[in-house]
Protein backbone atom coordinates (compact mmCIF):
# COMPACT_ATOMS: atom_id res chain seq x y z
CA UNK A 1 0.00 0.00 0.00
CA UNK A 2 1.50 3.50 -0.80
CA UNK A 3 2.07 6.09 1.39
CA UNK A 4 -0.23 8.97 0.56
CA UNK A 5 0.38 12.34 2.54
CA UNK A 6 -3.09 11.30 4.30
CA UNK A 7 -5.63 8.51 4.11
CA UNK A 8 -9.06 9.40 4.00
CA UNK A 9 -12.06 7.06 3.95
CA UNK A 10 -13.00 8.02 0.22
CA UNK A 11 -9.08 7.39 -0.91
CA UNK A 12 -9.02 4.11 0.71
CA UNK A 13 -12.38 2.88 -0.47
CA UNK A 14 -11.02 3.45 -4.21
CA UNK A 15 -7.83 2.48 -3.78
CA UNK A 16 -8.99 -1.24 -1.81
CA UNK A 17 -11.40 -1.61 -4.95
CA UNK A 18 -8.18 -1.08 -7.75
CA UNK A 19 -6.32 -3.70 -5.29
CA UNK A 20 -8.64 -5.88 -5.14
CA UNK A 21 -9.79 -5.91 -8.55
CA UNK A 22 -5.69 -6.59 -9.54
CA UNK A 23 -6.32 -9.45 -7.36
CA UNK A 24 -9.66 -10.85 -9.29
CA UNK A 25 -11.50 -10.69 -6.41
CA UNK A 26 -15.60 -10.12 -7.29
CA UNK A 27 -17.64 -7.15 -6.28
CA UNK A 28 -14.39 -5.66 -5.61
CA UNK A 29 -16.02 -1.92 -4.77
CA UNK A 30 -18.79 -3.63 -2.52
CA UNK A 31 -15.88 -5.56 -0.85
CA UNK A 32 -13.87 -2.49 -0.25
CA UNK A 33 -16.80 -0.95 1.38
CA UNK A 34 -18.00 -3.76 3.45
CA UNK A 35 -14.64 -4.69 4.79
CA UNK A 36 -13.82 -1.23 5.88
CA UNK A 37 -17.10 -0.32 7.64
CA UNK A 38 -16.43 -3.43 9.62
CA UNK A 39 -13.00 -2.56 10.37
CA UNK A 40 -13.86 0.85 11.56
CA UNK A 41 -17.87 0.09 13.13
CA UNK A 42 -19.49 2.08 10.49
CA UNK A 43 -22.20 1.31 7.65
CA UNK A 44 -21.64 1.94 4.81
CA UNK A 45 -23.47 4.74 4.24
CA UNK A 46 -21.36 6.43 6.88
CA UNK A 47 -18.07 6.08 4.54
CA UNK A 48 -19.64 8.70 2.54
CA UNK A 49 -20.88 10.91 5.29
CA UNK A 50 -17.52 11.09 6.08
CA UNK A 51 -15.50 10.66 3.08
CA UNK A 52 -12.93 12.60 3.35
CA UNK A 53 -12.17 11.50 7.47
CA UNK A 54 -8.72 10.77 7.69
CA UNK A 55 -8.20 7.28 9.36
CA UNK A 56 -5.43 6.80 12.54
CA UNK A 57 -2.25 4.73 12.22
CA UNK A 58 -4.18 2.17 14.00
CA UNK A 59 -7.09 1.91 12.01
CA UNK A 60 -5.15 1.82 9.14
CA UNK A 61 -3.09 -1.16 10.38
CA UNK A 62 -5.88 -2.88 10.79
CA UNK A 63 -7.43 -2.40 7.71
CA UNK A 64 -4.04 -3.83 5.68
CA UNK A 65 -4.33 -7.00 8.08
CA UNK A 66 -8.18 -7.52 6.93
CA UNK A 67 -7.21 -6.49 3.21
CA UNK A 68 -4.51 -9.11 3.25
CA UNK A 69 -6.63 -11.91 4.73
CA UNK A 70 -8.91 -11.18 1.60
CA UNK A 71 -6.29 -11.11 -1.02
CA UNK A 72 -5.36 -14.81 0.83
CA UNK A 73 -8.88 -15.86 -0.58
CA UNK A 74 -10.57 -15.83 3.16
CA UNK A 75 -14.07 -15.34 2.67
CA UNK A 76 -15.68 -11.82 3.30
CA UNK A 77 -18.11 -13.75 4.97
CA UNK A 78 -15.46 -15.09 7.34
CA UNK A 79 -13.81 -11.84 8.16
CA UNK A 80 -16.43 -9.80 9.24
CA UNK A 81 -18.21 -13.03 11.27
CA UNK A 82 -21.52 -12.47 9.45
CA UNK A 83 -23.64 -13.21 6.70
CA UNK A 84 -27.27 -12.17 6.01
CA UNK A 85 -29.65 -14.95 5.25
CA UNK A 86 -33.88 -14.33 5.03
CA UNK A 87 -32.69 -10.52 5.92
CA UNK A 88 -31.37 -11.94 9.20
CA UNK A 89 -27.70 -11.24 10.00
CA UNK A 90 -26.12 -15.04 11.12
CA UNK A 91 -22.75 -15.17 12.84
CA UNK A 92 -20.60 -17.55 10.43
CA UNK A 93 -16.92 -18.88 10.64
CA UNK A 94 -14.72 -21.61 9.48
CA UNK A 95 -16.39 -24.29 10.96
CA UNK A 96 -19.94 -23.70 8.96
CA UNK A 97 -20.97 -23.34 5.25
CA UNK A 98 -21.48 -19.23 4.05
CA UNK A 99 -25.28 -19.53 3.51
CA UNK A 100 -26.33 -18.91 0.16
CA UNK A 101 -29.08 -16.73 -1.57
CA UNK A 102 -30.33 -19.86 -3.66
CA UNK A 103 -31.23 -21.57 -0.05
CA UNK A 104 -33.79 -18.93 0.65
CA UNK A 105 -35.45 -20.47 -2.55
CA UNK A 106 -35.66 -23.94 0.09
CA UNK A 107 -37.41 -21.43 2.70
CA UNK A 108 -39.73 -20.27 0.20
CA UNK A 109 -40.62 -23.75 -0.94
CA UNK A 110 -41.70 -24.87 2.15
CA UNK A 111 -43.09 -21.81 4.08
CA UNK A 112 -46.70 -22.54 2.81
CA UNK A 113 -46.96 -25.98 5.19
CA UNK A 114 -46.43 -24.19 8.28
CA UNK A 115 -48.94 -21.06 7.18
CA UNK A 116 -51.59 -23.82 7.08
CA UNK A 117 -53.57 -22.26 10.13
CA UNK A 118 -54.88 -25.89 10.87
CA UNK A 119 -53.92 -25.12 15.03
CA UNK A 120 -51.52 -28.02 15.77
CA UNK A 121 -48.36 -27.18 15.82
CA UNK A 122 -46.25 -29.04 13.07
CA UNK A 123 -43.23 -30.93 14.19
CA UNK A 124 -39.83 -29.57 11.74
CA UNK A 125 -36.15 -31.56 11.04
CA UNK A 126 -33.75 -30.09 9.51
CA UNK A 127 -30.90 -32.30 9.20
CA UNK A 128 -26.85 -30.59 9.00
CA UNK A 129 -28.18 -27.31 10.55
CA UNK A 130 -24.76 -25.61 10.20
CA UNK A 131 -25.01 -22.00 10.97
CA UNK A 132 -28.74 -22.80 11.50
CA UNK A 133 -29.77 -20.50 8.28
CA UNK A 134 -32.65 -22.53 7.37
CA UNK A 135 -34.05 -23.40 10.48
CA UNK A 136 -33.58 -20.26 12.23
CA UNK A 137 -35.19 -18.55 9.42
CA UNK A 138 -38.55 -20.73 9.00
CA UNK A 139 -38.41 -20.17 13.26
CA UNK A 140 -38.44 -16.72 12.74
CA UNK A 141 -41.84 -16.47 10.20
CA UNK A 142 -43.09 -19.25 12.67
CA UNK A 143 -41.76 -19.83 15.73
CA UNK A 144 -45.35 -21.48 17.43
CA UNK A 145 -44.04 -24.25 15.41
CA UNK A 146 -41.19 -27.49 17.21
CA UNK A 147 -38.14 -27.63 15.28
CA UNK A 148 -35.34 -30.03 15.54
CA UNK A 149 -31.67 -28.92 14.23
CA UNK A 150 -28.76 -31.69 13.65
CA UNK A 151 -25.42 -31.14 12.85
CA UNK A 152 -22.48 -33.98 13.06
CA UNK A 153 -20.11 -31.02 14.34
CA UNK A 154 -20.60 -29.45 17.89
CA UNK A 155 -18.72 -26.41 16.58
CA UNK A 156 -21.58 -25.55 13.87
CA UNK A 157 -24.18 -26.27 16.58
CA UNK A 158 -22.19 -23.57 18.94
CA UNK A 159 -22.65 -21.01 16.27
CA UNK A 160 -26.00 -22.12 14.88
CA UNK A 161 -27.36 -21.74 18.58
CA UNK A 162 -25.60 -18.40 19.03
CA UNK A 163 -28.05 -17.32 16.54
CA UNK A 164 -31.25 -18.39 17.54
CA UNK A 165 -30.59 -17.08 20.53
CA UNK A 166 -29.82 -13.94 18.70
CA UNK A 167 -33.06 -13.81 16.74
CA UNK A 168 -34.97 -14.91 19.85
CA UNK A 169 -35.86 -18.09 18.27
CA UNK A 170 -33.64 -20.60 20.54
CA UNK A 171 -37.04 -21.63 22.50
CA UNK A 172 -38.89 -23.11 19.60
CA UNK A 173 -35.86 -25.48 18.70
CA UNK A 174 -34.10 -28.66 19.77
CA UNK A 175 -30.48 -29.47 18.96
CA UNK A 176 -29.02 -32.31 18.44
CA UNK A 177 -25.06 -33.34 17.72
CA UNK A 178 -25.60 -36.79 15.33
CA UNK A 179 -25.04 -38.01 12.00
CA UNK A 180 -28.20 -37.37 10.28
CA UNK A 181 -30.72 -39.82 11.70
CA UNK A 182 -27.89 -41.31 13.77
CA UNK A 183 -29.57 -39.31 16.97
CA UNK A 184 -32.75 -39.80 16.28
CA UNK A 185 -33.65 -43.32 17.78
CA UNK A 186 -37.15 -42.22 19.29
CA UNK A 187 -39.11 -40.53 16.35
CA UNK A 188 -42.05 -39.65 18.37
CA UNK A 189 -45.12 -39.20 16.15
CA UNK A 190 -42.88 -38.44 13.14
CA UNK A 191 -42.29 -35.10 10.92
CA UNK A 192 -44.83 -33.04 8.92
CA UNK A 193 -41.20 -31.46 7.33
CA UNK A 194 -37.69 -32.72 6.76
CA UNK A 195 -35.29 -30.27 4.97
CA UNK A 196 -31.58 -30.20 4.18
CA UNK A 197 -29.06 -28.65 2.44
CA UNK A 198 -26.70 -31.76 2.07
CA UNK A 199 -23.31 -31.67 0.66
CA UNK A 200 -24.07 -32.13 -2.99
CA UNK A 201 -20.97 -31.83 -5.09
CA UNK A 202 -18.80 -34.08 -7.15
CA UNK A 203 -15.77 -35.35 -5.41
CA UNK A 204 -13.71 -34.74 -8.68
CA UNK A 205 -15.51 -30.96 -8.80
CA UNK A 206 -14.02 -29.80 -5.50
CA UNK A 207 -10.88 -28.86 -7.00
CA UNK A 208 -12.12 -26.08 -9.71
CA UNK A 209 -14.45 -24.43 -6.86
CA UNK A 210 -13.40 -20.75 -6.23
CA UNK A 211 -10.07 -20.52 -3.56
CA UNK A 212 -12.75 -18.90 -1.48
CA UNK A 213 -14.71 -22.37 -1.07
CA UNK A 214 -12.12 -24.74 -2.20
CA UNK A 215 -9.34 -23.20 0.51
CA UNK A 216 -11.54 -21.97 3.27
CA UNK A 217 -15.38 -23.62 3.72
CA UNK A 218 -15.57 -26.90 5.60
CA UNK A 219 -15.18 -29.68 2.83
CA UNK A 220 -17.69 -31.58 4.82
CA UNK A 221 -20.48 -29.50 3.72
CA UNK A 222 -19.86 -29.78 0.25
CA UNK A 223 -18.50 -33.17 -0.95
CA UNK A 224 -21.11 -35.10 -1.96
CA UNK A 225 -18.87 -38.32 -2.78
CA UNK A 226 -18.05 -38.87 -6.15
CA UNK A 227 -21.33 -38.92 -7.80
CA UNK A 228 -22.44 -35.91 -5.80
CA UNK A 229 -25.47 -37.87 -4.66
CA UNK A 230 -24.69 -39.70 -1.45
CA UNK A 231 -26.10 -37.46 1.13
CA UNK A 232 -29.30 -37.19 -0.85
CA UNK A 233 -29.16 -40.81 -2.26
CA UNK A 234 -28.81 -41.54 2.21
CA UNK A 235 -31.83 -38.92 3.35
CA UNK A 236 -34.39 -39.55 0.36
CA UNK A 237 -33.63 -43.46 1.24
CA UNK A 238 -34.13 -42.90 5.00
CA UNK A 239 -36.83 -39.93 5.45
CA UNK A 240 -40.09 -41.78 4.97
CA UNK A 241 -39.28 -43.53 7.96
CA UNK A 242 -39.24 -40.20 9.85
CA UNK A 243 -42.18 -38.27 8.13
CA UNK A 244 -46.08 -38.45 8.99
CA UNK A 245 -48.07 -39.74 6.00
CA UNK A 246 -48.40 -36.68 3.73
CA UNK A 247 -45.43 -35.16 5.44
CA UNK A 248 -42.89 -33.44 2.95
CA UNK A 249 -38.91 -33.92 1.98
CA UNK A 250 -37.76 -30.51 1.23
CA UNK A 251 -33.78 -30.67 -0.41
CA UNK A 252 -31.07 -28.49 -2.42
CA UNK A 253 -29.50 -30.05 -4.85
CA UNK A 254 -27.09 -29.33 -7.84
CA UNK A 255 -28.56 -27.76 -10.99
CA UNK A 256 -28.28 -30.99 -12.74
CA UNK A 257 -28.89 -33.21 -10.31
CA UNK A 258 -33.15 -32.94 -10.50
CA UNK A 259 -33.28 -36.22 -12.81
CA UNK A 260 -31.17 -38.16 -10.44
CA UNK A 261 -33.06 -37.25 -7.48
CA UNK A 262 -36.55 -38.05 -8.98
CA UNK A 263 -35.17 -41.50 -10.20
CA UNK A 264 -33.99 -42.02 -6.44
CA UNK A 265 -37.62 -41.49 -5.00
CA UNK A 266 -39.07 -43.51 -7.69
CA UNK A 267 -36.89 -46.49 -6.39
CA UNK A 268 -37.32 -45.70 -2.77
CA UNK A 269 -41.09 -46.22 -3.62
CA UNK A 270 -42.20 -44.34 -0.51
CA UNK A 271 -43.41 -40.77 -2.33
CA UNK A 272 -46.05 -39.41 -4.31
CA UNK A 273 -43.90 -37.29 -6.66
CA UNK A 274 -40.80 -34.98 -6.61
CA UNK A 275 -41.36 -31.19 -7.91
CA UNK A 276 -38.68 -29.35 -8.95
CA UNK A 277 -38.00 -25.55 -7.84
CA UNK A 278 -35.73 -23.25 -9.56
CA UNK A 279 -33.69 -20.85 -7.78
CA UNK A 280 -33.36 -17.16 -8.53
CA UNK A 281 -31.05 -17.84 -11.34
CA UNK A 282 -33.58 -20.02 -13.06
CA UNK A 283 -31.48 -23.22 -12.23
CA UNK A 284 -32.71 -26.45 -10.47
CA UNK A 285 -32.35 -26.50 -7.13
CA UNK A 286 -34.81 -27.83 -4.57
CA UNK A 287 -36.81 -30.79 -4.51
CA UNK A 288 -39.71 -31.51 -2.67
CA UNK A 289 -41.30 -35.20 -2.51
CA UNK A 290 -44.32 -35.62 -0.50
CA UNK A 291 -44.35 -38.96 1.58
CA UNK A 292 -47.35 -41.90 0.86
CA UNK A 293 -50.48 -41.01 3.12
CA UNK A 294 -50.72 -44.14 5.36
CA UNK A 295 -53.59 -45.90 4.85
Amino acid sequence: MPEPETWTLLRLVRWTTGYFQEHDIESARSEAEILLAHCLGMRRIDLYLNHDKPLTEAELANFKALIKRRIARVPLAYITGSREFWSLPLAVGPSVLIPRPETECLVEAVLPVLDDPDGQPKRVLDLGTGSGAITIALAHEHPEHCYVAMDRYPSALKIARQNARTHRVDHCIQWFCGDFYASLADRGDGFDLIVSNPPYICSGDMAALQPEIRLHEPVSALDGGEDGLLYLRQIIASSHDYLKGGGLLALEMGCDQADAVRSIANDVGCYVSVRVIKDYSGLDRIAVMEKISES
